[in-house]
């Protein structure tokens, strides 16, 4: 039940916080970052591991979006509409990088596999096979668990990257997951999201 609240709240806030304003992105990722020092984890370390990532989605929009000039040199300019949407997506990207990263460190791991697979199931009345979306969602995170400890340097990524091509990991990776069966808990659940979510997003209008 507790496993079960904390995911529905962590997934409401997932899925609604690109709907809030630059304001609300701050108080958020101050509350993320209490509730990670609270829960003993680092999520600084975290967002440094995506920091490459982070600066990419900065820059493309710092210097892209058109708008009121505050700084040019040659062809490029800085404007203060690309400031505000550059801020905004970066503090957007750390609360959806950190709400999944405690998300993943409290909850127990089978746990939350069956969660996403049981709200993924709506795919299967567009002829996915529930089968191969089972095995798609769990190599997915067992493959991440496999990859979240790895260490990647930005001077060798491109070799990196190869090696991990040429490897071979898949004898390393152990399916071990029960039947997934959707209930009528879960049917409560689903329509208790729908509602809060849609209810949020009418509030923030």
């Amino acid at each position: 039940m507790i496993n079960g609240f904390i995911l529905f709240i962590g997934l409401l806030l997932l899925f609604s916080v690109g709907g809030f304003s630059l304001a609300h992105q701050i108080i958020i990722l101050l509350l993320l970052l209490l509730s990670t020092t609270l829960l003993s984890l680092n999520a600084l370390t975290f967002i440094k591991k995506i920091k490459f990532f982070i600066l990419t989605i900065a820059l493309v929009f710092l210097f892209s979006v058109p708008g009121e000039v505050l700084y040019f040199y040659g062809p490029l300019s800085i404007t203060k509409e690309g400031v505000e949407l550059s801020c905004f997506n970066i503090l957007r990207l750390m609360n959806i990088f950190i709400i999944v990263f405690v998300l993943m460190n409290t909850l127990p791991r089978s746990f939350v596999i069956t969660s996403v697979i049981k709200a993924c199931y709506f795919v299967t009345f567009f002829g996915v096979k529930k089968e191969h979306l089972i095995a798609r969602i769990f190599l997915t995170f067992e493959y991440l668990n496999f990859y979240r400890n790895a260490k990647f340097t930005f001077s060798t990524l491109g070799a990196d990257i190869a090696k991990q091509i040429s490897s071979d990991v898949s004898d390393k990776i152990k399916p071990t997951l029960s039947l997934v069966r959707f209930g009528l808990y879960d049917v409560v659940w689903f329509a208790s999201f729908i509602v809060a979510f849609f209810g949020i997003h009418f509030l923030l209008r």
